[in-house]
């Protein structure tokens, strides 16, 4: 190839070895230039590999003290000892001959990382889900370049890009002190496929139930964006140690859900690296981006929309941490909704979450309702019609907290009884007796005499947009959410019975009225129970003479 012969290959390869240490690229360089070619032509043709040349160790010795020494380095915690202080320690504890300490420190640490002894980074094992929606990691930080400026009058917030980013010192989602806000980002990421969905919001610190009201946000779909198909119940959801693990409200929702909280131990970092990791990705690729603006504020709402298209295209051109069922890659966005229609096992479907399930988040302790029928909470007198004088457990909801249910306690295993907790309302001194007109009486009254309007509301509208269909992940119906606010059952048994032979007017034979009441009684008498098994006896053939 280099059109040497090979009586003058020979004779190089053996100038080349002969060469004196030291002088080796001299002679391939004098070489070269007597017969036409590049030095590398000339080491080729030798098949001596190059200048350098490995010699024997004039101190072998030193690769069997070096293991020692990076040994008794490593006893310290955190970071080993430097060598040459671990080399001392060593010869003074008489691990090593005193001739180590002639070593050179250079050659200690040259030989440590040809042996492997160097260390690095950890290796972590990778994490992994089989299906989408097994594990989702959640997480709230606190934005690197966004601060609050004002509460702006129609509800949003006004934000302005610092270049200077949040300092990292300490807790730095601690919450802040009284008429301070800054901008936090609460995120979920699918462990399986890699797909996140974020939303920024404006509060004084990370706290529970801005988590909870993300994650309800996030799992429902509510963004609305076909690019993002992520939703429904996870089957497990991975926390650090803050306030969201630690919030009894948080968890009773998930408890009534079916989602188990899995948390990590204090400082274990790496088990959160996957949402870990989006944070870091979307400082460097959309805040940093927001600095292309002319403008250098921006609304939360505005924010969050772009916020919304970020990950909707890095859904779109990212691969997917796992491949297809017959090894392909494809984006997240795809994978997500091809993996959970083939890796999701049969008898494990993906549900849907339930309709506004903030709406059954609670407040739960144990209160006794006076010998007038009242209950105090929080400085508040509620009164339950029909009981006095007995403990009772009390749910206030947390989006109204005028709706308080006060629930029968039993040790005897039956139903419990739950009734509504209304406000006490204390009338002045001089007012009649019986109930003032409500708005909606004095509304009703004024509008009785005014003509009825029209308005054909579901007129039909004209069409637009794509006639694409964006393909949805097949999902199964909610799972019943239990909920503690619900008053909606039967006080007993025999109630229910007789409401149950309202709707089925056939008798039933013993054992069927055995079936139905067991079936009841689990239910806890909830009236949508009776309806839903009388419908379904109807659905069934008869016997002749019409008992079931």
């Amino acid at each position: 190839m280099s059109g040497l012969t090979p009586s003058i290959v020979a004779m190089i390869r053996g100038a080349l070895d002969e060469a004196p240490h030291g002088q080796r690229t001299m002679l391939a360089d004098q070489l070269a230039a007597t017969y036409g070619v590049s030095r590398s032509a000339v080491y080729r043709a030798a098949a001596r590999g190059g200048a350098s040349r490995r010699r024997a160790a004039t101190r072998p010795e030193y690769r069997a003290w070096v293991p020692i020494a990076v040994a008794a380095a490593h006893r310290a915690p955190e970071h080993p000892i430097p060598l040459d202080v671990a080399i001392d320690a060593c010869v003074a504890a008489g691990d090593l001959p005193p001739e180590a300490t002639e070593m050179p420190l250079a050659t200690a640490y040259r030989l440590r990382r040809e042996m492997g002894l160097a260390g690095g980074p950890r290796r972590h094992a990778r994490m992994h889900a089989d299906w989408p929606m097994q594990a989702v990691q959640v997480d709230g930080s606190t934005s690197h370049h966004l601060r609050v400026v004002r509460a702006l009058p129609d509800g949003d917030w006004l934000l302005q890009l610092y270049r200077r980013p949040w300092s990292a010192a300490g807790y730095k989602n601690r919450p802040l002190g009284p008429h301070r806000e800054r901008v936090l980002v609460y995120g979920a990421w699918d462990m399986c496929t890699g797909l996140t969905v974020a939303r920024y919001c404006v509060s004084r610190g990370e706290d529970a139930i801005g988590m909870l009201s993300f994650l309800c946000w996030a799992l429902g779909a509510e963004h609305g964006h076909p690019g993002i198909p992520l939703h429904g119940v996870p089957d497990e959801v991975w926390s650090d140690l803050g306030p969201f693990a630690r919030s009894r409200p948080a968890r009773d929702l998930l408890e009534r859900l079916g989602v188990p909280v899995r948390k990590g131990r204090p400082y274990q970092k790496s088990r959160m690296g996957g949402i870990e990791r989006q944070w870091r990705s979307m400082w460097t690729r959309f805040e940093r981006s927001l600095f292309l603006r002319q403008d250098a504020e921006i609304r939360l709402s505005e924010l969050n929309g772009r916020l919304i298209e970020y990950i909707a295209r890095e859904a779109g051109r990212r691969v997917s941490r796992t491949p297809l069922a017959d090894g392909r890659r494809a984006s997240r966005a795809a994978a997500w909704t091809a993996l959970t229609a083939t890796a999701r096992p049969a008898d494990r479907p993906l549900h849907r979450l339930p309709l506004d399930p903030l709406r059954t988040l609670a407040r739960e302790d144990r209160r006794r309702i006076d010998a007038g029928g009242h209950i105090h909470w929080e400085g508040r007198e509620f009164e339950v019609a029909g009981w006095c004088d007995r403990w009772v457990r009390v749910y206030q909801s947390m989006s109204d907290p005028d709706r308080l249910v006060a629930v029968e306690i039993r040790t005897d295993g039956r139903p419990v009884e739950r009734r509504i907790a209304a406000p006490v309302e204390r009338r002045r001194y001089g007012e009649i007796r019986t109930a003032p007109a409500t708005p909606l009486d004095r509304l009703l009254a004024e509008t009785a005499d005014a003509p009825p309007g029209t308005a054909d509301v579901y007129a039909p509208r004209d069409g637009g947009g794509s006639n694409v269909t964006p393909m949805r992940a097949r999902t199964a119906p909610p799972a019943p959410l239990a909920d503690p606010l619900d008053t909606d059952h039967h006080p007993d048994l025999e109630a229910a019975m007789a409401h149950f032979h309202e709707i089925y007017p056939w008798p039933l034979t013993p054992q069927s009225r055995a079936s139905v009441a067991e079936h009841l009684t689990a239910a806890s008498y909830a009236r949508s129970a009776v309806t839903e098994l009388a419908a379904r006896l109807l659905d069934l053939p008869t016997t002749t003479g019409g008992s079931a």
